[in-house]
């Protein structure tokens, strides 16, 4: 909100949401919240009419986006002042565009780079889906004309995007906190007395840990306690942050492997094993016990004087059909193991005979799941594991999975080609 009031980019995460809710800033919050509701309805009716126009039955379409129409996480978000909602829709607008027609025309490859790249400024975790949404063109062997289309508009708006921030803070970045949300993800796993570390950053180890940091590696990054914010508070220090995290995972590779496993697996649990701290900020995500209760601190605030002041906590007690919305957070959300359903019936359905029927399914079952799954790896090895980075899932996996049962099936009903075993 700061970011969006000031018309400036703030060194910690990117523009992109700030710019799309410009309009919104003077206004009271929940117009906010309902265009994101409604974004969301949108996202239902496209994303309903893609898989149907790429040869799913209409009741399989329908029960693929069931997950999205009902996830008391994703809905709860909608309400939030958060990029989730907005990202969700970028990036499906994006693989939506380049995924439409079986044959790709040059105008909807450059208006998926269009939509990749502001997803992209909207979160960095766009970036590799960037790279993804590429490999999934040459795949389909676009051709030349098609690939320069997707490409020239991700290079202008992350160009643009880059000089714009250089502009402001003299360097050529998306943001300067990358290395002090890495020193936050190793932070739990490393071992400082095998570590060859400088000066500067064997102040950043700490000792003694409070318990309920391990599953909370961003305490590393928001806490006053923290070595990150004790010596090297400033934006200008990244760079030692970054030095620290990169030699932990150099030094110990194993172990960030290992942890990055560990907590990706997680997302996969019908009920993750998360305690203390995690298990409170998982509460985050669903509607309340009471509005400004039930979780790590009260959620609830009062009408600000100007809107990138932080807001003052309130108790507006209880209100009605809050229990009712909480319970039904806590039993409606996409199982983990619907999601490691997707993934492997995605990869099934590239690897199975793959020279009988189409293989476009399979491919386009790849790129949704490889979205979906791919960004909980990449928010798990950046960052935390947390239920809010699972968001994108919620829509890309059960779409992949269809159309990973639609290739299957495709290939059960085609005859075996001459010589075939």
């Amino acid at each position: 909100m700061d970011s969006a009031n000031t018309g400036i980019p703030s060194p910690v995460r990117p523009y992109g949401y700030s710019f799309l809710i410009q309009p919104f800033v003077q206004k009271p919050y929940i117009w906010l919240a309902i265009i994101q509701h409604l974004i969301g309805v949108v996202l239902l009716v496209v994303g309903y009419a893609f898989a149907v126009r790429r040869g799913i039955k209409p009741w399989m379409a329908a029960v693929a986006f069931i997950p999205l129409a009902i996830d008391a996480r994703q809905l709860t978000l909608e309400h939030y002042v958060l990029t989730e909602t907005a990202y969700v829709a970028l990036t499906a607008g994006g693989l939506f565009a380049i995924a439409w027609r079986d044959r790709l025309g040059w105008k909807a490859a450059a208006l998926g780079g269009t939509l990749l790249a502001f997803a992209a400024v909207t979160r960095t975790t766009g970036l590799p889906i960037i790279a993804l949404a590429g490999v999934y063109l040459l795949i389909r062997r676009a051709g030349i004309t098609r690939l320069v289309a997707f490409t020239l508009p991700i290079l202008a708006v992350l160009g643009s995007y880059l000089a714009w921030y250089e502009h402001h803070h003299g360097v050529y970045a998306f943001g300067q906190y990358s290395g002090r949300f890495l020193y936050a993800r190793v932070a739990p796993i490393a071992d400082c007395d095998r570590l060859e570390l400088t000066t500067k950053e064997r102040r950043l180890c700490m000792p003694e840990v409070p318990d309920n940091w391990d599953q909370r590696p961003d305490m590393y990054i928001w806490s006053r306690t923290s070595p990150a914010n004790i010596y090297y508070p400033e934006v200008k220090d990244d760079k030692i942050l970054g030095g620290f995290a990169n030699k932990v995972i150099k030094e110990q590779p194993g172990d960030y492997l290992l942890m990055v496993a560990e907590q990706t697996s997680w997302h996969f649990y019908l009920r993750p094993p998360i305690v203390g701290g995690a298990a409170c900020l998982a509460d985050w995500w669903i509607p309340p016990v009471e509005p400004g209760k039930g979780a790590c601190e009260p959620r609830l605030f009062t009408p600000v004087a100007a809107p990138h002041l932080a807001p003052p906590h309130s108790d507006p007690g209880p209100l009605p059909g809050a229990r009712q919305f909480h319970t039904y957070g806590e039993i409606v959300t996409t199982p983990g193991p619907l999601y490691l359903i997707g993934f492997l019936a995605a990869v099934f359905a590239a690897v199975w005979r793959p020279r009988r029927g189409s293989w476009r399914n399979a491919a386009d079952a790849l790129l949704f799941v490889g979205a979906g799954i791919g960004l909980m790896v990449l928010t798990v090895a950046t960052s935390i594991f947390d239920h809010r980075y699972a968001i994108p899932a919620v829509l890309f996996v059960p779409l992949g999975l269809v159309l990973a049962i639609s290739r299957i099936n495709e290939v059960v009903r085609t005859p075996r080609p001459e010589g075939e075993k």
